[in-house]
C-alpha cells in the first residue's frame, strides 16, 4: 500500500510539470495566433531549398555543440556545502538556456534530453534512473519557460523576466523531486532528516541557477552574433551608403542647368 501511495505520488508530480509545460506552450502558441491575425508580427520571409537545407545543417551543428558542452560541463562538478556532499554544482545549464534563448524551448528541451541521456550512457546511474528523470524535469521546466517567455518578448527586460521566472520554478520543481522521488530513495523519509535537507537543498538551488543566470545573461549577445554571422546574412550591418550620392544623368530634372 505505501508503494502503491509512493508512486501515486510520483505520478501526480510527473503529470503536473508536464501539464504546466504543455499549458505554457498552448498559451504561447494562441499569442502567436492572435499577433499574426492582427498584423503584430512580420510575414516570415521565404527561403530557397538550398537556403532551408544549409540552415537546417547549421542548426544540427550548433545543438550537437550546445549538447557536447553540456555533457562535458556535466562531468566539471564539486560539492558545494559540507553538509550535502550529494549536491554537487555544475553549470550545464548554460548550455541550455543558451540554445532555448537563441532558437526556441524545444531546442532547450532537447539540448537538456541529449546531455542527460549521454551522460546516463556513458556513466550510469545508482539512483535507478531516479536522479537523471528528476534532472530532465527540472531542467526541461527551466528551458522551456526560460524560452517561452523570451520568444514573446525578445529584449534585455525580456531576458531577465525569462531567467527569474525559469528559476524559480527550476526551484520549485526540484523541491517536488527531491521532496517525493529523491530523498525517499535515499531513506531520508523522516520528517527530521527530510526537511533540513530539503531546506540545504533549495539553497544550493538557488545560488546554481543564481551563477547560471548571470553566465546565460552575460554569454548569449556576444555568442549569438557569433553563431549567426555566418549562416544569416539579414544580421550582418547593411554597406555604408552615402547619404548625399552625386546626381546622375539619368536622374536629373529637365529644368538642371545645361
Amino acid at each position: 500500500m505505501t508503494n502503491l501511495l509512493c508512486f501515486n505520488q510520483k505520478a501526480v508530480l510527473i503529470i503536473t510539470i508536464l501539464g504546466v509545460i504543455i499549458l505554457l506552450e498552448l498559451g504561447v502558441i494562441a499569442y502567436m495566433l492572435i499577433a499574426s491575425k492582427k498584423g503584430k508580427l512580420p510575414p516570415a520571409k521565404k527561403r530557397t531549398k538550398r537556403e532551408a537545407t544549409f540552415g537546417s545543417v547549421f542548426y544540427l551543428t550548433k545543438i550537437a555543440l550546445f549538447s557536447a558542452l553540456g555533457v562535458a560541463l556535466l562531468y566539471l562538478e564539486f560539492p558545494l556545502f559540507p553538509a550535502t556532499p550529494w549536491l554537487e554544482m555544475n553549470f550545464s545549464d548554460v548550455p541550455t538556456l543558451l540554445a532555448a534563448f537563441m532558437y526556441g524551448p524545444v531546442s532547450g528541451a532537447v539540448v537538456n534530453t541529449v546531455k542527460i541521456v549521454v551522460k546516463l550512457l556513458i556513466s550510469g546511474t545508482s539512483t535507478n534512473l531516479v536522479g537523471p528523470l528528476s534532472n530532465f524535469i527540472s531542467g526541461t521546466v527551466y528551458a522551456v519557460v526560460a524560452g517561452l517567455i523570451y520568444k514573446i518578448r525578445r529584449n534585455k527586460k525580456g531576458a531577465i523576466l525569462a531567467l527569474g521566472v525559469s528559476s524559480l520554478l527550476f526551484c520549485g520543481a526540484m523541491w517536488l523531486c527531491n521532496q517525493f522521488i529523491l530523498l525517499p530513495v535515499y531513506g531520508m523519509n523522516q520528517p527530521e532528516v527530510m526537511y533540513p535537507a530539503l531546506w540545504w537543498t533549495l539553497l544550493f538551488n538557488v545560488i546554481k541557477t543564481a551563477v547560471t543566470c548571470v553566465l546565460t545573461f552575460v554569454l548569449y549577445k556576444p555568442l549569438s552574433r557569433a553563431l549567426h554571422w555566418q549562416v544569416d546574412p539579414d544580421r550582418r550591418k547593411p554597406a555604408r551608403k552615402d547619404k548625399n550620392p552625386a546626381p546622375t544623368a539619368d536622374t536629373q530634372s529637365d529644368d538642371a542647368p545645361e
